[in-house]
Order: C-alpha cells, then structure tokens, then sequence
C-alpha cells in the first residue's frame, strides 16, 4: 500500500497496526464499573445505615445508665421510711436528708419522659420511655405493698425496668437499688 501525503506533503501511515479499544471493549469496562459503582453504592449506604442505628443505640444507652445512676443516688437519700409518700409501679416519692420533697415518675404515656423533680423543680431523666416499672420488696425477699399516701413502709429495696424506644429501636436497663438504712 502506498502512502498518502496530506496538505503539507508528509506522509501519513496506516493505522491498522496500532493499539487501541474496540467500541465493544470500551461498552464491557463501562458495564463493568458501573456494577461495582452500584454494589460499592450500597454497602456504603448499608454502612451509614448501621452507624446511625447504632449511635441511636449508644445515645439511649447513655440515657438509661444516666436515669439509672440518678434513681440510685437519689433512693439512697430517703430521709427514713415514712417520708416515703408514694410507690406504685410508674412514681416513686420522698422527702430526702435535706428535707426536699423528690419524685421520679413517668405518665404511662409511651414517648413521654421519665421525670426527676426535686422541691417543684423538674428535670428529664430520659426520653422516649416506653415502658417503666418500679416493683418493691421487703427485707424477707418478698413483694412489698405499693404505697399511694405517707406512711410507714416495709420497702427495703425497689427495682426498676425501663425500656426506651426511638425510631423503632429499643434499649431495656433494669436495676435494683437498696434504699437507705433506716
């Protein structure tokens, strides 16, 4: 084959024995990568997915061991067993050594709060509570009778269940605290 000249007069060569990508090649990579870029897509947003699922998780965690600590701290402050003026399974009421009235309670209503007022003051504890349960025992093991008005009491210990939900996600913490020797 003879070798064209072009407008300058040099000589240009074929190109048949040159490297290069077929259009087929080039549609293959093509398909190829876009694969990988989709599964790549979705672990990754799998893995945002789990990272926020789990903060959410850390976050009522720290929630309920905060509520924990608190109820535990403040149970050990009962001033004696007739300042206790009210045990049922959602409000717990005292009046403490500083002679300050203190209750913990929550409505019943699931999403709203547990609450921690001391002297009319009232602070949350935790939200989103699901469900909360203050169970009371004396000093034989057994069930003590809840308590609606002052008076003298037999309860020795009080347990709790509570259970925080948000976003369809829930985190259970349960504690028993022995209340002050009296």
């Amino acid at each position: 084959m003879a070798a064209r000249t072009g407008d300058a007069g040099a000589a240009i060569q074929p190109r048949a024995g040159q490297a290069g990508f077929t259009l087929m090649e080039l549609v293959i990579v093509i398909v190829l990568v876009s694969i990988a870029a989709g599964l790549f897509t979705g672990m990754f947003i799998q893995a945002i997915k789990s990272y926020q699922f789990v903060d959410a998780e850390k976050d009522m965690l720290q929630e309920s061991r905060y509520a924990e600590e608190r109820i535990s701290r403040e149970l050990k402050r009962v001033r004696g067993r007739a300042d206790i003026t009210q045990a049922t399974a959602t409000t717990f009421t005292f009046v403490d050594l500083d002679a300050a009235t203190v209750s913990i309670s929550w409505t019943g209503v699931k999403g709203d709060p547990l609450v921690y007022t001391k002297s009319g003051t009232a602070r949350t504890l935790a939200s989103g509570v699901d469900s909360l349960a203050f169970r009371y025992w004396k000093t034989d093991g057994t069930a003590a009778t809840p308590i609606l008005s002052p008076s003298a009491t037999d309860i020795w210990r009080v347990s709790m269940f509570l259970r925080l939900a948000k976003n369809g996600q829930s985190v259970n913490a349960a504690t028993a605290v022995f209340v002050r020797s009296l």
